[in-house]
């Protein structure tokens, strides 16, 4: 049984547990803490639950994150090395576009004068 007096020294491990599905862990007898007793819906006793130490798993994730952050460095880079040319392909395009529509209003005046039809003024607000 555990201890209450503060004075003794206790271990700290971070562990990765394994347990059959639909079981649960104890309630341990400290405050907040677990067993390694893997128990059904019913409490009843299924077995012990597996415990493996963390590190592992903490070290592969820390290096899938640095992994994840270094591809955000280099996605980040190429974007920001893209941008200006990006920037002029769009400005192409809509000057393109701004001309297109320029002469389709210069062909229809034409039109207009060809026909003898007085040629509309559009007036923007």
């Amino acid at each position: 049984m555990a201890s209450d007096d503060p004075s003794e020294k206790k271990i700290r491990d971070l562990m990765w547990v394994e347990r059959p599905a639909e079981t649960h862990l104890s309630q341990s007898s400290t405050p907040g803490g677990s067993s390694s007793l893997a128990r059904d819906d019913d409490n009843a006793l299924v077995t012990h639950a597996v415990l493996f130490p963390a590190e592992d798993i903490i070290k592969l994730v820390a290096a899938t994150a640095a992994t994840a952050a270094a591809v955000g460095i280099v996605v980040g880079a190429a974007a920001v090395k893209a941008a200006p040319r990006v920037k002029n392909r769009f400005n192409d395009l809509k000057s393109k576009l701004n001309r297109k529509s320029q002469d389709t209003v210069q062909e229809a005046a034409t039109a207009n004068e060809r026909t003898g039809q007085p040629s509309r003024r559009y007036r923007f607000r």
